[in-house]
């Protein structure tokens, strides 16, 4: 699973590792913004904006399910709840319209449909070329 981090500007402790959705979480409530320096594991420090999809997909609805039996939360179904055992094929939802808090700007660079996975083989391609060019 990826690990992002982020580089806050007033403190000297970075925060991470994240976890995809703990990112999007941040970048739901305006604590990441396009500018915002971040990084994925151990790779080199980037602005959020480069992440392509990565501001579309903190604005897209999140779903949860729930167990019609004890009302606790459960994967998506068919699942077996693991607090009242009950099979569940037509679980409770809760569908949440999300927002980016402040507005963020959509960046030039932020291509909507490229994944995360896609943005960073490109830059490693890049990089790889850049190096190639600097030894030949």
């Amino acid at each position: 699973m990826a690990e992002w981090y982020i580089q806050q500007s007033d403190t000297v402790e970075d925060i991470g590792p994240l976890r995809p959705v703990e990112l999007l979480k941040m970048v739901r409530s305006g604590d990441v913004t396009p500018e915002t320096q971040i990084r994925k594991g151990d790779s080199a420090w980037f602005s959020a904006s480069e992440v392509g999809g990565l501001f579309e997909a903190a604005m897209r609805p999140t779903i949860e399910y729930f167990c019609p039996q004890c009302e606790r939360p459960v994967h998506e179904p068919p699942v077996v709840c693991a607090y009242c055992g009950r099979e569940i094929h037509r679980a409770l939802t809760k569908i949440t319209e999300n927002t980016i808090a402040g507005g963020a700007k959509r960046s030039k660079v932020d291509q909507p449909g490229k994944s995360v996975q896609q943005w960073l083989k490109s830059k490693m391609l890049r990089r790889d070329e850049e190096n190639e060019e600097g030894t030949g």
